[in-house]
């Protein structure tokens, strides 16, 4: 899991069913510091997280399935919380 900024929305008229009613987010992953780290990636949307929201990021095969109960599905990467606030002690 990671923490990640939200910074778009990715459109895409044809999807696997899986993205059905689902919306696409681009995402900027952050360091522990809140700043940015490495390149933004796409996420689908399981919470309705909107542009500036921080989110945590879940990725990794077989994550979409084991949190939301999907079947066979061509997510790597899924947005699975709002992040209301941190406290990151170092």
């Amino acid at each position: 899991m990671m923490l990640a900024r939200v910074v778009g929305k990715a459109v895409s008229v044809a999807k696997h069913s899986a993205y059905e009613a689902r919306t696409l987010l681009v995402v900027q992953p952050l360091s522990t510091e809140l700043t940015d780290r490495g390149k933004a990636i796409i996420a689908v949307d399981y919470v309705g997280a909107g542009e500036g929201d921080t989110v945590i990021v879940g990725a990794g095969p077989g994550v979409a399935r084991q949190v939301f109960g999907l079947g066979r599905a061509p997510i790597r990467e899924l947005v699975m919380a709002i992040v209301d606030s941190t406290h990151i002690e170092l």
